[in-house]
């Protein structure tokens, strides 16, 4: 690994995080800590969405190891935050295998059969907007959204009726936390 994760490592290492999910990246603690050249508040989401997905489901990995081990994926030297079709690869790596989906269909089904979705989609139009990754859960007749925007520093909750049509979806991973 190169000079720069070591780095940012170390430094990430000495700012103190609070358990428990992370929302709102660009609050508290977190939005401090360097990811690539850049900080998790601006680059951050799959990070944060990785660690969210394998503290719901009863695998906690620290942090700082998890931004550790996804900085060989950053884009654009971390400013356009983690390669998304990395992210399957690294829920594994962490013990939680996960399935690549692009049909919103799909991701419904799944919601609605109780799984858990990492999501990823366009936050503008197609190709000329930022990407956001939030983790997905489905409670009765709303959608539960870890991290749904910077300044959300808390567990966001919306009507499930129709929400995937809302967005722009590139795709999601349906976590299979027994491995089917």
């Amino acid at each position: 690994m190169s000079f720069l994760p070591k780095k940012n490592y170390k430094y990430n290492r000495e700012i103190p995080l609070p358990a428990g999910l992370i929302h709102g990246q660009s609050l508290g603690a977190v939005s401090g800590m360097k990811f690539g050249l850049s900080n998790m508040s601006r680059s951050g989401c799959e990070v944060i969405a990785v660690y969210n997905a394998l503290l719901l489901h009863g695998r906690p990995a620290e942090f700082t190891e998890i931004a550790h081990y996804m900085e060989r994926f950053r884009v654009l030297l971390g400013f356009w935050g983690t390669n998304f079709l990395s992210l399957g690869h690294c829920l594994k790596h962490f013990g939680l295998p996960a399935k690549r989906v692009r049909k919103r269909e799909k991701l419904e089904a799944a919601l609605e059969s109780g799984k858990t979705v990492v999501y990823v989609y366009w936050c503008g139009k197609r190709f000329r907007s930022s990407v956001h990754t939030v983790v997905l859960q489905k409670h009765g007749d709303e959608i539960r959204i870890c991290n749904a925007y910077n300044q959300c520093g808390h567990i966001f909750r919306t009507p499930y009726s129709g929400f995937l049509a809302s967005k722009r979806t590139i795709f999601g991973y349906i976590i299979e936390p027994d491995g089917a």
